[in-house]
């Protein structure tokens, strides 16, 4: 069997509950996933607002890949070690773009000592991104779409809430921009979610990228999520498992398929193909489809 040396592991439906709770089971495989010498690495959309909490939580000693892959860095101290941030121009332009759309941009980017989000002033819809912008008060600062380009030279993504019909057709309008683009039809704050992109940032890049910085194969790397940005790491990933509640593309593009999260699918996937040194892998099992 492949030894596996790099865990790449979404968080939201994969190693966090239904609740959002960490199970004693997962936190556990981790924890011993890290003390045999395997690098774990968090994977996610969120920001290191909403990452840090949980990387202390598990232990981890290694990296974080932030932003969906645009941001990579370390999981004690916070320091960056790699950026994929938005051309100025690019974003300025797909800002006023969403705007005419009459949908509240938001740039998220991070300086040395802390994240900020700027936001577009006096939308028309202000509750579309209350809920969002209320949690993070603290980080905001208002801007007219203009000044964008000029506030934040170090954007890493673009997003907007608001009803999905409402992304879609500001997603559309954005065809002919080069930058990379996600919309869920539901995400974390009760609304459907556009964020926009460096084009070079995503999950997948960002295990390729740590695994040629820590000397891995990427053959000894394995991924674990449920979500359509979960797909490029699966796919990148020498082992990508899919959560058994992920959608169907997800599922498709993974080698296995585990447990739900309620049913602690991550920690089942990880004792099984990381930590039991006789287990089979899927690819030297060509019947074996699940965890």
């Amino acid at each position: 069997m492949t030894a596996i040396r790099m865990l790449a592991l979404d968080i939201d439906g994969t190693i966090l509950m239904p609740d959002g709770s960490l199970s004693l089971r997962v936190k556990r495989a981790i924890g011993e996933a890290q003390a045999r010498g395997i690098l774990v690495a968090l994977a996610t959309s969120r920001r290191w607002a909403g990452t840090q909490a949980l990387a202390q939580e598990l232990g981890l000693i290694g990296p974080l890949i932030l932003y969906d892959g645009a941001l990579i860095c370390d999981a004690r101290s916070g320091a960056a070690r790699l950026r994929r941030t938005l051309d100025p121009e690019q974003a300025r332009a797909a800002a006023q773009t969403v705007g005419e759309h009459k949908l509240q941009v938001i740039a998220q980017y991070r300086n040395e000592q802390d994240e900020r989000l700027l936001v577009s002033a006096d939308p028309p819809h202000p509750e579309w991104t209350r809920s969002y912008l209320e949690r993070f008060e603290q980080q905001t600062t208002l801007f007219a779409p203009d000044n964008l380009a000029a506030l934040a030279p170090q954007m890493l993504r673009l997003c907007a809430f608001g009803p999905f019909d409402a992304l879609r057709l500001a997603l559309d309008a954005l065809d002919a921009s080069p930058l990379g683009r996600q919309i869920m039809p539901m995400g974390s704050y009760n609304e459907a979610e556009l964020t926009l992109f460096a084009p070079d940032a995503s999950k997948g890049e960002g295990v390729r990228w740590l695994a040629q910085q820590f000397d891995i194969p990427l053959a000894q790397t394995m991924a674990i999520g449920d979500g359509i940005n979960d797909i490029s790491m699966l796919q990148t990933a020498g082992l990508g498992v899919a959560m058994g509640a992920a959608a169907p593309e997800v599922r498709l593009a993974a080698d296995v398929v585990t447990a739900d999260n309620a049913e602690d699918g991550a920690a089942l996937a990880i004792e099984r193909y990381a930590l039991d040194e006789d287990a089979p892998r899927p690819d030297e099992d060509a019947t074996e489809r699940s965890a």
